[in-house]
């Protein structure tokens, strides 16, 4: 099946469909429209649409081009076959769409399936990343012992890597994906707490979803955190994440975040805490969920399950993990309702609690629903135009927004009659 018509109607639609739910691209496009504005990037868009390439794929040129978007965006107008070539290198694993040097979307639509990698096309480029990686222990003089991850390599000499870097498996869980593949979901820790999750296909191309990082979270006085070559994010003053991508060489980068000598986060007080920083151990069936429904809905019911499934998933992994993970049970449950009342206050809101009611195929709690109306209102100054938020009972005052919340709290409690009255 061939990528979506772009709609270039509606701008928001554009990137909608051009970011394929990859955040990087997204965060590419805001920057390219920020600096070469909204015309600019519309063409720009349209040309990398003629190539096929979306994603993924946007993310990794962006890379090629060293991050750099004056470069990225000389980089489409002057595109090569070179390019495209070093784009489906970067991408295959990841994505089953290929870059077409010479595509359209017209010939897109007539000709599919040459816009997708076959398996001789997939072997093929493994055989050359493997040949690259050979060259590059010759060439370096190193000796021929992996020690690090890298796109093409095999799924039991990565886990003897991820072994012999200090990281213990402490929750795996096989399932199903949408196209019939096993997937084996771990989570990896090690004695500093760090965190890694692998999303992993059991063949040659394991390792390389997005999904799939090394978590670590320190306690940073480093203002150029940024520089070591992994995407870092500050969370609130102090404390800042490391995401580092398990694709390209991960332990590399992370000796370097290891090097800067930061200290650990030994806990995270609860007013802080942000799902960045120790994000929760994902459902299986919410994985699933994702998958099936690639719409913005979707995820967010995705995400919501996860954290009102959590208590549930954390008696399954082993007892070290759960010591690590011990701080965000008495969080996940509140922070799922929070999410379904800041979800309510839109108008996919009453949709998005019904749906995820029959999914969990269980009660959604009255009395949480309330809690969770009453947190929303107390931290949204705005809302009774007083300096200091603190919450106020209906009867006291004049309360549009808690009034229309209560009223979808009440059709979502009156429509299905699984929930807790």
């Amino acid at each position: 099946m061939y990528r979506k018509y772009l709609n270039f109607n509606s701008l928001p639609a554009i990137i909608q469909e051009m970011i394929e739910e990859n955040s990087s691209a997204a965060a590419i496009i805001d920057e390219l429209l920020d600096l070469k504005g909204e015309t600019n990037t519309i063409a720009a868009l349209i040309i990398l649409d003629d190539m096929n390439i979306r994603g993924v794929q946007i993310t990794n040129l962006y890379k090629i081009c060293e991050q750099d978007i004056d470069k990225f965006y000389e980089k489409i107008l002057t595109m090569t076959k070179e390019d495209i070539e070093n784009i489906n290198l970067e991408s295959f694993a990841v994505c089953k769409y290929k870059a077409i040097y010479d595509g359209s979307k017209e010939d897109r639509e007539k000709n599919p399936e040459k816009y997708i990698f076959t398996d001789e096309e997939r072997n093929n480029i493994r055989n050359i990343k493997s040949k690259d990686h050979a060259l590059d222990i010759l060439e370096n003089k190193v000796k021929p012992k992996i020690k690090d991850l890298y796109p093409s390599i095999k799924s039991d000499e990565a886990l003897k890597i991820i072994n012999k870097n200090g990281f213990i498996c402490g929750y795996k869980k096989t399932y199903e994906n949408i196209d019939g593949k096993n997937i084996i979901y771990r989570v990896f820790y090690n004695d500093q707490g760090d965190i890694m999750y692998t999303h992993s296909l059991e063949n040659p191309d394991i390792f390389l979803w997005g999904e799939s990082k090394l978590n670590v979270v320190r306690q940073s006085l480093d203002k150029e955190y940024e520089l070591i070559g992994c995407n870092a994010y500050k969370n609130v003053k102090g404390v800042v994440g490391y995401n580092i991508e398990l694709r390209n060489r991960p332990f590399e980068t992370y000796k370097k975040v290891l090097s800067k000598g930061e200290n650990k986060i030994e806990k995270i007080k609860y007013k802080y805490y942000n799902n960045n920083l120790i994000p929760i151990i994902e459902s299986l069936e919410g994985m699933k969920y994702r998958q099936e429904n690639k719409d913005y809905k979707g995820l967010v019911i995705s995400n919501i399950y996860n954290l009102l499934t959590f208590p549930e998933t954390y008696y399954d992994i082993d007892d070290e993990l759960k010591h690590i993970y011990k701080i965000l049970l008495p969080y996940s449950e509140d922070k799922a309702y929070d999410e379904l009342i800041y979800q309510l206050n839109t108008d996919e809101g009453i949709d998005i609690a019904l749906k995820l009611q029959n999914i969990l195929g269980t009660k959604l709690d009255k009395d949480k629903l309330y809690e969770a109306k009453n947190r929303f209102l107390r931290t949204n100054k705005k809302h009774f135009n007083i300096p200091k938020p603190r919450f106020l009972s209906d009867q006291v005052i004049d309360d549009p927004l808690g009034n229309e919340i209560n009223k979808r709290i009440t059709k979502i409690l009156s429509e299905n009659n699984t929930v807790t009255e």
